[in-house]
């Protein structure tokens, strides 16, 4: 019996072998073969969220994918899948999926990982040494990426991977759900140009609707379970093989240097190449790369392009010698996991090195000046000048940010000795000094009257302008502190005090020559004797060079509304080289009156004409002809297009969580309509200076206190989850295809961006390359700054960053901080989320009042009367003159951005501190503080970088920077 059964087990295995062999012919002939099941041989889940996400879960029994709080990493026998395969391809894929808990799957994407990670032992996200986290792929020694980042950094379209998202199927009985994966994303693994891969819940967030009511889920947990649970339940992948490919594709070609190698950071470079066609069917998937015969790290080496696309790598983080050669060969891969002939490049890094930015002058006193010396007086009360931007409390005296012992006598503006007050200037430039009233009683110091006049002599040109102001109390936390910055005749405050502080502003016309001007403060109490005044000397040295009309750094001053003397407050903003950007719709999908055309649904076509009459100033300059920067245009503006306009969401908003299917095609149409609209208008009016932005702001939270309390059912400001992303790139796309349906005309015509805010860019993937135009990023640029900046340098984007500014109680010094802060990480501007105030501002300490509304109506003499800056106001044009003179500096001695940033940054010791501002808002925007930083330091960088700029004397310019992103082809 034994015998009979080896022999008939040995016939049935040659009989096997032989159908076996008969079904691999069969499918080499059809293209056809049996699917490949492949087991998941490791597997984890990791969490961004807090503690977590230093903890791991290698051991887990279950997995679980909640958006992006926590998601999955797994992996298969790449060596045994490819035997399997024996060299053909992935004709299709899908990924099965147990779901171990109560809310199944909906949408998942796949994705490669870009670097090798190390499963763990842990479960409940355990910290302990040997496993993958979010923060590291081995913990606690080995970070995602060769710069030190955490997992975003090597995932989803970053660090050289790609990914693809698919509609889960329903659960079965047994509760499996098949997920479709993209063919190249498993080959990608196969042909060693991934890691693993990574399983993320694109839906997220989850609503349901019942009339009115709406019920909101943030981020449910969703669990599947792990091969630690069984093999029964374990992940696994089928493969479908496709036809048979050995042929592998041709070797790169056009291999090049960047130009822009030159004046990266010393070390770097950035290489290109042609995607070369595969001889066979499976396609160029990616490459492989050595730097002087060694692999270079996975994550810097990208996938192929289409067959004759330019690709391109940048090398960073590799620890070059600056200026060295190095050579580059690179092989092309094929999806069936051949390997071509390599192409060579050699080349040199950059060995850049900064220009050193001029020496700042000792911080503090001007050379000589006594720090001893008594101070003047009028009458009982002394007279002490210091820096605008110092703070000074009104009840104690103190300064915010402290200063020295001496500081009152002598400091960088201020010699008491010589009662002798010194500014500098280029032409078109605002300085300003504060002169502080000590001691004496209130009504004292408030009978005191300055005047300031400067002689010029004949032919100098126009004399400097001068407007004078008080520093006026606000209630706060810390008692009584001075914010807005009123005119001489508004009313006094109550409040006694020790100290008072008048605002003196001088601003330096285009045409006035350089040189030395003199000029008299006198102060004078009103009623008194001849006796009660005071003279001090003004110096006014005006350096050879002007500063553009036009900003080359944007402090863009957000508001949601504005008071019905709206142009007073645009032309305060401008005065101050600032810009008002008010959004013209809310978050229940109603614009604001008359902040839109009217719209012709059947025609499909706008009435321009009450429209144009209010804003039209705005967009010509003619609203500002008299104002130092005349005739230049808001730099950017609000267009009113969002989900609710023109065409309302009620009646073509299916209730789909994906923007593509959501809506029908007469909604999408419309979209593209009033953008193509729009443009041809704007180029017809000739409107071509201004960055019309094309925003979608709502969010689905206000939707918590009712369906029509909100019209977008996606976080389009600062999304979170996937949809909100992917209803973004729904707009963006129609957007553009208005406006590049225009009629051609010569010229360049107007600058329609799409713009989006964007607190959380490390999970954008690339939904938004090539539609993105008007990049606002939250604190996240400082954390994914690689991620953001490359973006702009490849894709042309314009990169803001928002947050807050100082509060009352804190040191006025926080805008020109940030603007020389975000201009040093190469930002184009800052977004203060809100800054206009009302009438509650004058009574308790506002943070978010920039702009404050005159309760008094109009002042006479005053030249906003309706409205009144704070001095935080004229921090910001502090900042962002300064920025001036860097961008200047930058161009004469053609240095990087970077460059002269990283000497910014090190002479000011800029080290800011993000801190939540405590703000009862959906998602606090933060701030970024300046703890030590000085008035006086940034006055002595200033002296120095204003000297050399007269030296050099640059040929005035209206323009520096010209904001103009590429055409976009949706």
């Amino acid at each position: 019996m034994r015998r009979i059964f080896l022999r008939s087990s040995l016939c049935g295995l040659l009989w096997l072998i032989v159908l076996a062999c008969s079904a691999s012919a069969r499918a080499q002939t059809t293209g056809h073969a049996r699917p490949i099941r492949l087991d998941a041989t490791r597997d984890t889940w990791v969490s961004e969220v807090g503690r977590e996400a230093d903890g791991n879960n290698g051991a887990a029994s279950r997995l679980k994918l909640k958006s992006i709080q926590e998601m999955t990493l797994l992996d298969i026998d790449a060596d045994a899948a490819r035997a399997a395969l024996r060299g053909r391809t992935i004709r299709s894929a899908t990924l099965h999926l147990r779901k171990a808990g109560d809310d199944r799957l909906w949408r998942v994407t796949v994705s490669g990982v870009g670097a090798e990670w190390f499963e763990g032992k842990g479960t409940n996200y355990a910290v302990e040494p040997g496993g993958a986290t979010f923060h590291r792929r081995r913990h606690p020694d080995l970070p995602w990426s060769i710069e030190g980042g955490d997992l975003c950094h090597v995932v989803l379209g970053n660090g050289g991977t790609s990914w693809q998202m698919a509609d889960a199927s329903t659960p079965d009985q047994d509760g499996w759900q098949v997920v479709s994966v993209d063919p190249k994303v498993v080959a990608a693994r196969l042909a060693g140009l991934s890691h693993g891969f990574l399983v993320f819940d694109d839906t997220g967030s989850e609503w349901t609707r019942r009339g009115e009511s709406f019920d909101f889920r943030l981020f449910p947990n969703r669990f599947v379970f792990s091969r630690d649970q069984n093999r029964a339940s374990a992940p696994y992948f089928e493969l479908e093989p496709g036809p048979e490919d050995r042929r592998p594709p041709s070797a790169p070609s056009g291999l090049y240097v960047d130009p822009r190698t030159a004046q990266m950071p010393p070390g770097e470079a950035r290489v290109g190449w042609v995607t070369p066609r595969d001889a066979g069917p499976a396609g160029t998937l990616g490459f492989l790369a050595e730097l002087g015969g060694r692999p270079l790290p996975r994550e810097l080496i990208p996938m192929a392009g289409a067959p004759g696309a330019r690709v391109q790598m940048a090398l960073y983080g590799l620890n070059l010698a600056p200026g060295s050669t190095a050579r580059l060969a690179i092989r092309a891969v094929d999806a069936a996991g051949n390997v071509g002939p390599a192409a060579t490049l050699d080349f040199r890094v950059s060995g850049h090195r900064p220009a050193p930015l001029p020496a700042p002058k000792v911080a503090g006193s001007r050379p000589g000046s006594s720090t001893t010396a008594a101070l003047p007086r009028v009458g009982p009360v002394e007279v002490v000048v210091v820096d605008e931007l110092d703070k000074v409390h009104p009840d104690t005296g103190a300064f915010i940010p402290a200063q020295p012992d001496g500081y009152l006598a002598a400091n960088h503006l201020w010699s008491a000795a010589d009662r002798r007050i010194t500014l500098h200037a280029a032409r078109n430039e605002f300085v300003a000094f504060q002169v502080l009233l000590r001691g004496g009683t209130a009504r004292d110091r408030d009978r005191i009257v300055p005047e300031l006049t400067f002689d010029a002599p004949p032919g100098a040109g126009r004399p400097p302008s001068v407007e004078l102001g008080r520093y006026h109390p606000v209630p706060s936390k810390s008692g009584p502190l001075p914010d807005p910055i009123v005119p001489l005749d508004f009313p006094a405050a109550s409040s006694g005090g020790l100290a008072t502080g008048l605002h003196a502003e001088v601003y330096v016309p285009h045409d006035l020559l350089a040189g030395e001007y003199r000029g008299t403060l006198t102060l004078r109490a009103r009623g008194s004797s001849a006796g009660e005044s005071l003279r001090l000397s003004v110096v006014l040295r005006v350096w050879d060079f002007t500063l553009p009309d036009h900003l080359s750094f944007i402090p863009e001053m957000n508001s949601y509304d504005l008071p019905e003397n709206e142009r007073d407050y645009y032309r305060l903003a401008h005065r101050h080289r600032t810009v008002i950007d008010r959004l013209p719709y809310h978050q229940n999908g109603h614009v604001s009156d008359g902040c839109v055309p009217r719209w012709d649904p059947r025609q499909r076509s706008f009435d321009w004409t009450a429209w144009d009459r209010r804003f039209g100033p705005l967009l010509d300059g003619s609203a500002f002809a008299d104002l130092p920067r005349k005739g230049v245009p808001v730099d950017v503006f609000y267009l009113a297009l969002h989900e609710n306009w023109p065409t309302p969401m009620e009646g073509n908003y299916n209730g789909n969580y994906w923007a593509d299917r959501a809506f029908p095609d007469s909604y999408r149409e419309a979209f593209v309509a009033a953008s193509r609209a729009m443009a041809e208008h704007f180029r017809a009016r000739g409107w071509n200076e201004t960055l019309f932005e094309g925003f979608l702001n709502n969010k689905v939270d206000f939707k918590r206190n009712g369906w029509s309390r909100g019209s977008s059912p996606w976080l389009l400001d600062e999304p979170a989850s996937f949809q909100d992303y992917w209803a973004l790139r729904y707009y963006a796309r129609a957007f553009h295809e208005g406006v590049n349906g225009t009629k051609s005309a010569p010229g360049p015509g107007p600058r329609m961006v799409f713009r989006a805010d964007i607190s959380r860019p490390q999970w954008r993937r690339d939904s938004l390359d090539g539609l993105l135009d008007y990049h606002v990023v939250g604190g996240a640029v400082r954390k994914y700054p690689r991620m953001v900046f490359d973006r702009k340098a490849t894709l042309g984007e314009i990169v803001l960053e928002y947050g807050s500014t100082n509060p009352v109680e804190g040191s006025n010094l926080q805008p020109v901080g940030w603007c020389l802060d975000a201009w040093s990480m190469g930002t184009d501007g800052i977004v203060p989320w809100q800054t206009i105030g009302n009438a509650d501002s004058w009574k308790r300490a506002d943070e978010l009042s920039l702009f404050y509304p005159n309760p008094s109506g109009a002042a006479a003499g005053h030249r906003s009367a309706g409205v009144i800056p704070s001095v935080r106001l004229k921090a910001y044009r502090r900042g962002q003159q300064d920025v001036e003179y860097l961008t200047l500096w930058s161009q004469v001695h053609n240095e990087p951005r970077w460059a002269v940033g990283s000497g910014v940054r090190a002479a000011l010791k800029l080290s800011g501190e993000r801190h939540g501002t405590g703000q009862a808002v959906a998602e606090d925007a933060g701030r970024i503080d300046y703890a030590r930083l000085r008035p006086q330091d940034l006055a002595a960088l200033r002296m120095a970088l204003g000297e050399s700029l007269s030296q050099a004397r640059p040929t005035p310019a209206r323009k520096l920077v010209d904001f103009r992103t590429p055409r976009r082809l949706p």
